[in-house]
């Protein structure tokens, strides 16, 4: 159970709770549609309701909550629509992410991206990879680290918002998934592309990450 931390920090209390809030709703512990009990959250955190009333509102502005007049706050559910905008949106946005990565990265900047897949490829030997939040996080990180290589400050932001609500949906496809779906399995080949400067590859190879896990998603978490 996720506690707020008894060492001196220069964060608020709020901002402490709306950290650990937002990760348990983006790792689905906290799963869409639920009801946020005032008093429940205020104990499973271990904290007063000043703090809780700021963080809902704060993870409601992200798009994480919904707050129900006389009725509380909701974790925000996802529709079959949604899922198929978000997966449009990335089709649109990442190909070119990915092109323009290949072309614009600067000496030093690929270190990362090698060290998330060394990362990746040790995370995938666990059993059932899938429901470990870590591999998620990690597929976050390595398309957040190529946004990164475009050299363009707006993409981040755009993409780090793509893929919180992406880990949601995913999290909550692979609890109910039969089978392992093989994350990250073509960062590799994104990688050596954008490594190479070969932006048609690394379009390519986007293009397939993608589209393999929205009929991933399509298929098992409805």
């Amino acid at each position: 159970m996720a506690t707020i931390t008894k060492e001196r920090s220069t964060k608020k209390l709020s901002e402490q709770i709306y950290e650990l809030m937002r990760k348990d709703i983006v790792e689905c512990n906290l799963e869409p549609g639920e009801l946020l009990e005032e008093t429940v959250i205020t104990d499973r955190y271990q904290i007063g309701r000043t703090p809780f009333r700021e963080a809902c509102h704060w993870l409601e502005a992200e798009g994480l909550l919904e707050i129900v007049p006389h009725r509380g706050c909701f974790v925000a559910s996802f529709s079959n629509k949604d899922v198929n905008d978000l997966f449009e949106l990335r089709l649109i946005v990442e190909p070119q992410m990915a092109e323009l990565a290949s072309v614009r990265n600067q000496a030093g900047q690929l270190l990362r991206l090698e060290k998330n897949i060394s990362e990746a490829q040790r995370l995938t030997k666990a059993k059932k990879p899938n429901t470990n939040p870590n591999i998620n996080w990690n597929s976050m990180e390595f398309h957040v680290e190529v946004a990164k290589l475009t050299q363009n400050q707006e993409l981040q932001g755009v993409i780090e918002g793509i893929h919180t609500k992406l880990m949601r949906i995913v999290m909550f496809t692979a609890r109910r998934s039969p089978e392992n779906y093989p994350f990250n399995s073509i960062h590799p080949e994104i990688y050596e592309a954008i490594r190479t400067g070969k932006s048609a590859d690394a379009r390519k190879a986007m293009i397939r990450d993608i589209e393999g896990a929205r009929k991933w998603i399509s298929d098992f978490g409805r």
